[in-house]
């Protein structure tokens, strides 16, 4: 199949990567001309070349018969007015909460939304894959099939809308925090006050969203923050760096559900707050 791939950030490139492994021609398209890994570290250490073609120009991917929207959440904004004349279907595997978003600027267009567990970051020119996961999409049941075609990257999920959700929470319990206090995620597991925080904000945020509580477990919290123990969130890098966070398609949409309902998020809203403080830092160092 071919497929196109917008964004050539970790994920994006390892898609594309992971595609190609399987047959599949793949075209990624960047903004800028910047050099891309051509290096490939898998989760065992093992290095291998990458063979995917990179483009900046978007008359490139018009023939693909998928494209993967797989920029950050924030850069959405600038990237939709240049998919309004593709004819789709088009795949957003963005960190958040993004489909009303979408839908709003592509009314038209066909849209699947997906999420990825796999673990990816560029260091050093290197694209690493440092932990094996996932792709799972969903939507429209009509395209079912393209996890036939493009199995066993992807993965059809009939309730797509749910994984979202739950990974939503989980990164909003997870990445402000650390984000903010400027600490790997183990430490909100290792540190008994942080511990405490934790289950304050769980608390708050299945009272807010009642349909939570059956799709995350308390214990589900902590064994994802045990599991990814010496892992940086992206919330905090983006923090680090002075860089613009995807607060407002993670937490933020979070709010906006528990508001429709008539219920309130003090913590929830309380951590969005200080996260946007953040923006000040990036608006003087980037305006």
């Amino acid at each position: 199949m071919k497929v196109g791939i917008v964004g050539a950030g970790a994920i994006g490139l390892l898609t594309a990567k992971l595609l190609e492994d399987f047959g599949h021609q793949v075209l990624v398209l960047q903004r800028t001309k910047k050099e891309v890994p051509m290096l490939f570290q898998t989760p065992s250490g093992d290095l291998e070349m990458v063979s995917f073609s990179v483009t900046d120009n978007w008359e490139d991917v018009e023939s693909v018969e998928l494209l993967i929207v797989a920029t950050k959440a924030y850069h959405l904004p600038a990237v939709l007015p240049q998919l309004r004349t593709y004819p789709g279907p088009l795949l957003f595997i963005q960190n958040g909460l993004v489909s009303n978003l979408v839908a709003k600027k592509l009314k038209e267009t066909a849209n699947v939304f997906g999420s990825v567990d796999h673990g990816a970051t560029i260091q050093d020119g290197i694209l690493m894959h440092t932990g094996h996961g996932s792709i799972r999409f969903g939507g429209e049941e009509k395209f079912a099939y393209l996890a036939t075609e493009l199995g066993p990257v992807l993965k059809w999920e009939s309730h797509i809308e749910h994984v979202l959700l739950r990974k939503a929470a989980l990164n909003t319990l997870i990445n402000p925090l650390t984000a903010l206090l400027d600490v790997r995620n183990g430490t909100l597991s290792e540190n008994k006050a942080l511990q405490r925080a934790v289950i304050s904000h769980y608390d708050e945020l299945i009272l807010g969203i009642p349909v939570l509580e059956e799709l995350l477990s308390l214990e589900d919290v902590f064994d994802l923050i045990k599991r990814t123990s010496t892992n940086t969130s992206s919330m905090r890098n983006d923090v680090l760096r002075g860089e613009e966070t995807e607060v407002d398609y993670i937490v933020k949409p979070l709010l906006e559900i528990a508001e429709k309902e008539g219920r309130y998020l003090p913590i929830t809203g309380y951590l969005y707050e200080l996260i946007q403080s953040k923006r000040g830092e990036y608006d003087r160092k980037y305006t």
